[in-house]
């Protein structure tokens, strides 16, 4: 795969286009099982909607069981099918490891110890760039078209 990172080819096993929670927990998860990782992000920041959930403190998880968890979404829960692979703990234990210990609330509801949305972000962020994922700011994938060995990633 080859993506263009600023005016330059950058040569990398895994791209991901989009650097909120899923696709930063996918570079990390990717650079950590041994890929060259690239992040696309088109704005000038990562988790810009980490930063508004949990009315700014990072509603990260719920420690519910996973079948009531389950019930409680109206429609197509089949969606969130990824939750019975990657667990609540999963998350808690991500984030403690990357320095942001986590605490829960009524409800269940999880959140960041400090109470900042922005701490999990700069976990996130310096969990991928200590695993050496390349992150690209302010750079948009215009379009993706199959290439010889992969893809090829036209950037804006």
């Amino acid at each position: 795969m080859n993506t263009g990172s600023m005016s330059e080819k950058t040569a990398c096993d895994v791209a991901v286009i989009g650097g909120g929670a899923a696709g930063m927990m996918a570079a990390l998860q990717a650079a950590w099982a041994g890929a060259r990782v690239a992040l696309l992000e088109k704005n000038e920041k990562l988790g810009k909607k980490i930063y508004i959930t949990g009315k700014g403190r990072c509603n990260v998880t719920n420690v519910a069981d996973i079948e009531d968890f389950f019930k409680q979404i109206p429609r197509n829960p089949r969606f969130l099918n990824a939750a019975r692979q990657f667990t609540h703990e999963d998350v808690t234990e991500l984030l403690d490891m990357l320095g942001t210990p986590t605490k829960v609330e009524r409800g269940g509801r999880v959140f960041p110890e400090s109470d900042k949305a922005s701490d999990v972000t700069r976990a996130l962020d310096r969990g991928m760039r200590d695993a050496g994922v390349v992150v690209s700011l302010n750079t948009e994938a215009a379009h993706v078209k199959p290439a010889e060995h992969g893809f090829d990633i036209a950037l804006t």
